[in-house]
């Protein structure tokens, strides 16, 4: 997500960024409302947790889009940008954990 976000940036400047986040935030918020809460796994079975879907996957994407847009100088290139969305969403979906 955080790369098709990057592209749409250095393809069509904000409004481009903004209208392809508006148009993922609402597919994802979509899904978010017909499976509510996703448990995630790691270390294993005995290593799992659940988020909320609801508030925080749309979330996701505000945020990245809006690191994307805040990275938006000419002097970073698109790959630092991509990792730097990735890691904003990573911490938005591991507070959704944490507050669940």
């Amino acid at each position: 997500m955080a790369a098709y976000l990057a592209l749409s940036f250095r393809r069509g400047g904000p409004t481009r960024l903004w209208r392809d986040a508006a148009i993922l935030g609402l597919v994802i918020g979509v899904f978010a409302f017909w499976k509510r809460s996703v448990t995630l796994y790691y270390h294993g079975p005995r290593g799992a947790s659940g988020v909320d879907a609801w508030p925080w996957f749309p979330l996701v994407v505000a945020v990245s889009a809006l690191t994307i847009q805040a990275l938006g100088f000419r002097a970073v290139p698109t790959a630092l940008r991509i990792v730097a969305a990735t890691l904003a969403g990573m911490i938005i979906l591991l507070a959704g954990t944490w507050i669940a």
